[in-house]
C-alpha cells in the first residue's frame, strides 16, 4: 500500500482524519486518477456534513466500488496518518514546482520572476509547517510564559528611542506593524534612525529599506548622531583631530553591528517580503523598517486604485511580521489637511489612504514639532517652554494599550533624538534670555 492508499484509507476509517486531510491536502497531491477520485468524493462528503466512508464515497464514483472497499478494509491501523499528509505534501509540492517553472521562464521581467517564486515558496512553506495546536491548554500555556518573562525582566520587545514610550508600548513588540507619520521634514527619517540605534545597543539586527535615501547618508546621520560633532562640518570635512578620532572610534564600533540598508530606490513589497524572509533565516533580521510606505511599489500585473495598492502594502507589511513574528516599522506621509488648520498637531485621520493603514497597524505614532511651524514656545506637561530643540510623539492608535503622547529632545540637525529634557518656564523667565537646550 503506497501513501495515497494510506491516507486514503485512513479517511475512510475516521472522520476526524478525514477533515484534517480534506484541509491540508489538494487533489493535485493524488497521482493516481482513482485516487484523485476518491479524495475528490471525500471533500464533497465533509462540504455536505455526510461521514465519508463506503457506501457514501461510492455514490460519487460507483466504478471504484470494490478498489473503495479494499481500501477501507486494508489499513490495520491510522497512526501514522501525520507521515502519510506530509510525504503526499512533499511530493505535491515537488511537482508542483516542476509546473511552475515552465511558466516562470515565459515571464517578462526579473520582478515578475521573483514575486512568482517567492509566491510558490510561501505556499509550499505554509504547507509544510504542520498543524498548529490551537487548543486552549496550549494557548494559556504560552500566555504563561510569556507572563513569567516579562516577570523576570524578560521583555520580548525591542527598546524605542524613548524610556517613557518604551514603558507606554512595551517595546516594538514582535508581529506588530509600526507605523510613524509625519509631515515632509519633520523628522520621520531621523526617528527611524533613532530606533535603529536603540535596537543595535540592545545586540539586534535591523533590516532598513531606504527607498528615499541612499546608505551612505543614513550612515552618516548615524555617525554624528553616535559621536556628536556637528553635522554641516562633517559633511563639509572640516572636523578638528579630535572631532574625527570620535568618527572613526563611532565607526568602528558600528562595523560590528548588524544593520543591513537595503536602498533600491524602486522595490515592491514582493521584494521586500523575499529579502526580509532570506536575513531573517540568516538570524539577521530581528526589526524591519520601511522608509517610506507611499514609495513601495505593488505587485506586477495589477491595476488598482492608489487607495487599493496602499491597502495591498499595508496588509503585506502586517503579514510580514506576523509571518516572521518580527516587529515592522513603516514611516508614512500625512496630507496636506494639517497646514490647512489653525492646530497643526497632526491626527489619525491625516494619514494618507488612512482607512486601510489605520486598519492594518497596531501602533499609529504621529511626529510633531512646532519649531518646524515657525513657533517659538511650546506647551509641555503645562508649561510654556522653547520650541527649538523639542518634538512629541502621538500616539494614535495603540491596539494594545492607551493613546497619550511623549516627549522629545533633539539637536538641531535630527541626527541625536532623546528623551526630553526639562528646559525653564517660559512664562516666568524671557524666551530670549533663556540658554539653548543644545
Amino acid at each position: 500500500m503506497n501513501p495515497e492508499q494510506a491516507i486514503l484509507s485512513c479517511m475512510l476509517n475516521d472522520i476526524v482524519i478525514a477533515k484534517e486531510a480534506v484541509s491540508r491536502l489538494e487533489v493535485y497531491d493524488f497521482v493516481d486518477d482513482k485516487n484523485r477520485k476518491i479524495f475528490n468524493a471525500i471533500q464533497r462528503n465533509i462540504a455536505d456534513g455526510v461521514i465519508p466512508e463506503i457506501i457514501t464515497v461510492t455514490r460519487h464514483c460507483k466504478e471504484l466500488a470494490v478498489y473503495i472497499t479494499e481500501l477501507s478494509s486494508e489499513l490495520s491501523s491510522t497512526a501514522n496518518y501525520q507521515a502519510y499528509i506530509s510525504i503526499l505534501i512533499e511530493e505535491g509540492s515537488v511537482r508542483r514546482f516542476h509546473e511552475s517553472a515552465a511558466h516562470i521562464v515565459n515571464l517578462g521581467t526579473i520582478e515578475e520572476i521573483i514575486e512568482r517564486i517567492t509566491e510558490e515558496l510561501n505556499f509550499v512553506e505554509n504547507r509544510l509547517c504542520g498543524v498548529e495546536d490551537y487548543s486552549t491548554e496550549k494557548t494559556v500555556t504560552k500566555s504563561l510564559i510569556s507572563f513569567e518573562e516579562r516577570a523576570i525582566g524578560k521583555n520580548p520587545g525591542i527598546n524605542t528611542p524613548l524610556p517613557n514610550l518604551t514603558n507606554y508600548t512595551g517595546g516594538w513588540q514582535p508581529s506588530d506593524l509600526i507605523i510613524i507619520a509625519a509631515r515632509p521634514s519633520v523628522g520621520k527619517t531621523a526617528f527611524a534612525l533613532a530606533c535603529v540605534q536603540s535596537a543595535i545597543e540592545q545586540n539586534k539586527s535591523v533590516v532598513f529599506f531606504s527607498l528615499e535615501m541612499a546608505r551612505e547618508r543614513l550612515m552618516d546621520r548615524i555617525i554624528v548622531g553616535y559621536s556628536g560633532v556637528d553635522a554641516i562640518r562633517y559633511k563639509l570635512g572640516k572636523l578638528d583631530e579630535r572631532e574625527r578620532g570620535l568618527v572613526y572610534d563611532v565607526a568602528d564600533g558600528l562595523k560590528s553591528k548588524h544593520i543591513i540598508i537595503n536602498d533600491r530606490g524602486s522595490i515592491s513589497l514582493t521584494e521586500i517580503e523575499a529579502f526580509a524572509t532570506a536575513r531573517r533565516k540568516e538570524k539577521k533580521c530581528d526589526l524591519i523598517i520601511v522608509d517610506y510606505l507611499q514609495l513601495m511599489k505593488v505587485r506586477s500585473d495589477r491595476n488598482k486604485t492608489r487607495d487599493g495598492e496602499l491597502s495591498e502594502i499595508s496588509r503585506g507589511l502586517k503579514m510580514l511580521a506576523r509571518d516572521l513574528n518580527v516587529p515592522v516599522i513603516a514611516l508614512s506621509q500625512l496630507n496636506r489637511q494639517v497646514e490647512q488648520r489653525g492646530n497643526k498637531k497632526p491626527m489619525l485621520s491625516d494619514l494618507r489612504e488612512s482607512g486601510a493603514i489605520e486598519q492594518d497597524a497596531d501602533i499609529v505614532l504621529l511626529l510633531y514639532r512646532a519649531a518646524y511651524y515657525g513657533e517659538k514656545e511650546t506647551i509641555v506637561d503645562g508649561r510654556n517652554v522653547s520650541a527649538a530643540g523639542v518634538g512629541e510623539v502621538i500616539i494614535a492608535k495603540h491596539r494594545n494599550g492607551n493613546v497619550g503622547s511623549e516627549f522629545f529632545s533633539h539637536n538641531e540637525s535630527m541626527t541625536r533624538i532623546t528623551e526630553y529634557r526639562a528646559q525653564p518656564d517660559l512664562t516666568i523667565n524671557n524666551y530670549y534670555e533663556t540658554e539653548p537646550v543644545f
